[in-house]
């Protein structure tokens, strides 16, 4: 059976929290809690796609479009980047650090799993605002689904303003998932596990 072309497949968007993806701040090499964390945190990211893998995509007839966002001036005067930066002065190793690069790695590894299932995948950073390029990149893509990771906010912060993924089922021109991390099982990741090579012989 030959393979449906990417023009005939129906299109999802998968929409990574950036702060998941590729915490604010890096990986401080000084603190050995920052690699836990981000590692924790990158996980989240991948049991939001192996939720999708396993609840909402056909892996023969959908093309997954891998996307976060990084908004430039959000984190303009972040602490960790900060920290980053004023560590760098006083230390001989390079402790530059370069967020697109990091969550483009991030990213490309996800796919990579989509692709051991036989998903067919790209992926994306977007520049800007998630609310604002989000919508627009699955508009621009004729999304047919959009599955957002939604993390858990403090209750200050979700009486008091939308978080992105609220403005983006707003905005959205198709239907919106919302994907609620923290409630994911931890046996959802099995659905990234790779086939088991079938013998030749």
């Amino acid at each position: 059976m030959s393979p449906i072309p990417l023009s005939l497949r129906r299109k999802i968007v998968i929409a990574l929290d950036a702060d998941q993806v590729a915490p604010a701040g890096g990986h401080d090499v000084t603190d050995p809690d920052s690699g836990e964390a981000t590692t924790l945190s990158r996980y989240l990211s991948f049991k939001t796609v192996a939720w999708c893998k396993a609840n909402l995509l056909r892996v023969n007839e959908d093309h997954v479009f891998l996307v976060t966002s990084l908004d430039p001036g959000s984190n303009a005067f972040d602490g960790g980047v900060l920290a980053a930066m004023w560590t760098s002065v006083y230390k001989d190793e390079d402790l530059r650090w370069d967020r697109m690069k990091e969550a483009e790695a991030a990213l490309r590894r996800l796919a990579e799993c989509l692709h051991a299932v036989g998903v067919s995948c790209t992926m994306e950073v977007l520049r800007g605002p998630p609310a604002d390029t989000i919508p627009e990149y699955a508009k621009v893509h004729r999304a047919e689904i959009l599955a957002v990771q939604e993390v858990e906010r403090s209750g200050i912060a979700a009486a008091v303003s939308y978080g992105w993924t609220d403005l983006c089922a707003k905005r959205c021109p198709c239907p919106t998932v919302m994907v609620k991390t923290n409630d994911l099982p931890e046996n959802i990741a099995t659905a990234l596990d790779p086939p088991i090579p079938t013998s030749t012989i």
